[in-house]
């Protein structure tokens, strides 16, 4: 399977952890998010002082990555800190909440971060309608591989043909 440079991209299902990286276009429920792992001077500037007095709000917490939520109007709207090593995503009470999905499931999506490999992995959580990558460049599809172009969605499965 091969994009040929379309604007919106193909999304491919995915069916184990899947690592992610600076960049990846993550399809949940109806959620189209921008994974953007933060650089060293984003992640936390520390408390900020006028006049010997450190000021006064909301206390500071480092951020390892965010997702940009894309919308059709091809603007972002929400920007989601991930500040903890998991964060989970769903339609109720998890960390991140889209409770007008109705693609997304209760807890739909995971992800994760590893200190030691300082590696981010993406987990679907058993979702009905699954979580999706948008891949770049080609890709060799395997019999069961679910991808979607536009609104379509398409599985591809491999077998004998009858004669």
């Amino acid at each position: 399977l091969k994009d040929l440079s379309s604007t919106n991209g193909i999304y491919v299902r995915i069916r184990e952890k899947s690592r992610l990286h600076h960049g990846d276009i993550v399809l949940v429920g109806q959620q189209v998010l921008r994974f953007e792992i933060l650089e060293e001077a984003e992640r936390g500037l520390g408390p900020a002082s006028q006049h010997g007095t450190l000021v006064f709000g909301t206390p500071e917490g480092s951020c390892l990555a965010r997702l940009c939520q894309m919308t059709t109007e091809g603007i972002i709207r929400d920007v989601y800190h991930l500040r903890r090593d998991e964060v989970v995503m769903g339609r109720e009470g998890p960390d991140m909440v889209f409770p007008d999905d109705p693609f997304m499931s209760r807890k739909h999506a995971r992800i994760s971060y590893d200190g030691g490999s300082r590696t981010f992995v993406l987990e679907d959580l058993g979702s009905f309608n699954g979580t999706s990558l948008r891949f770049r460049g080609e890709r060799e599809l395997q019999s069961g591989d679910q991808f979607r172009v536009g609104n379509h969605l398409f599985l591809f499965e491999t077998g004998g043909v009858e004669r």
